[in-house]
């Protein structure tokens, strides 16, 4: 097999070969269903516990899957990112999420309600337009019509024949009062239609934006399952072990999108010294990791960089992303990016007219 297949061992321990050091997932306690996830790559380091609930992939203890570090040489802020992640795919599944939508939601990098992703389009808004909805049209023009000629007979005048201008009151007061009455009627019927065209509408948003969302298959009667609305917890243990093994042994071998170095150093002391406040040098900060909203790791300068100069709102420059590159400490405001630019341009010709005076 290649070095990054998983064998199963007699002893029931599956490794993950690679380089001089071995990747484990071993069984630690068959009956307390316990598992031991050891990554290693390179110099670095992650190792955790996994325990499964008796009752997975539903749960009876709060958690199908319940996550522990161990160990690991990645900064804390490193660590906590990817481990409250892998926790809160094993959670989203447990609602019933499927494992792609799951993993997209778990994201720990939030972007505004208002920041527009070039994959991603917003569905808020989105309506439909089918055979009943331009009958409802043709159905509202006639009414329209009824109801002006109503109310053109309700404002006029009866005259009897011959009478030289008489007006014949007893016939005015029962038409317009016939009038009215039909207005009125006809009112009511199409206050009724409409509510009751709005409410199959709301519903078929309803069902849209669950099924955009992941939630679609999370009800029995919708997945065939028979669960009679019940959701249905979706299996995660694999999904969350094939997270951190591609998460965290992967992250060691990534390169940064912008300046084509590896985003860790070598050596891991070295990575944790970037985050020390007090120690770190401003070059060693510049250097340091940044993992932006698509997934993809920068070093901070580089990000700074692409985010802070023209072209703004571009996309991720990594294969197979293409999606646009964000990160909270940065304005996501594409106008925004632009007015601190020119003003930045501004204040540098000012400087370098002044300095022709010198």
């Amino acid at each position: 097999q290649n070095q990054n297949s998983i064998t199963t061992t007699k002893s029931t321990t599956a490794t993950i070969v690679k380089n001089k050091k071995q990747s484990t997932l071993s069984i630690v306690s068959e009956s307390k269903g316990k598992l031991k996830l050891a990554l290693h790559n390179e110099a670095y380091s992650y190792i955790c516990s996994i325990t499964i609930d008796p009752a997975y992939p539903d749960y009876s203890l709060g958690k199908s899957c319940s996550l522990q570090l161990k160990s690991t040489n990645f900064p804390k802020s490193i660590e906590n990112m990817l481990t409250s992640q892998a926790q809160e795919i094993v959670r989203r599944m447990q609602e019933g999420l499927n494992s792609e939508r799951a993993l997209q939601m778990s994201n720990p990098i939030k972007v505004p309600k208002n920041f527009h992703l070039n994959t991603e389009q917003s569905t808020e808004g989105n309506s439909r337009i089918t055979n009943q909805t331009i009958q409802n049209i043709k159905h509202d023009t006639e009414a329209l019509k009824r109801v002006s000629a109503l109310r053109h007979t309700e404002a006029s005048s009866v005259r009897a024949p011959g009478d030289n201008g008489y007006v014949n009151h007893k016939a005015l007061a029962k038409e317009r009062k016939d009038a009215r009455r039909t207005i009125q009627k006809l009112t009511e019927e199409e206050r009724a239609a409409d509510l009751q065209s709005e409410e199959k509408e709301r519903l078929w948003k309803l069902e849209e934006r669950k099924r955009l969302s992941g939630y679609y298959d999370v009800y029995g009667e919708e997945s065939g399952g028979g669960g009679g609305g019940r959701i249905v917890p979706q299996p995660s243990l694999f999904v969350l072990v094939t997270f951190l093994v591609e998460r965290i042994k992967g992250l060691v071998k990534q390169k940064c999108p912008c300046c084509g170095e590896p985003v860790l150093p070598s050596n891991p002391e070295e990575l944790n010294s970037m985050y020390d406040k007090q120690s770190c040098a401003k070059l060693k900060r510049k250097r340091r990791p940044m993992r932006t909203y698509c997934g993809c790791w920068y070093h901070k300068s580089c990000l700074n960089t692409f985010l802070t100069e023209p072209p703004f709102g571009a996309v991720c420059p990594t294969v197979n992303c293409g999606r646009r590159v964000f990160h909270p400490d940065w304005p996501g405001d594409i106008k925004q990016m632009e007015r601190e630019w020119a003003a930045k341009q501004a204040r540098m010709r000012e400087i370098e007219d002044a300095m022709l005076f010198l």
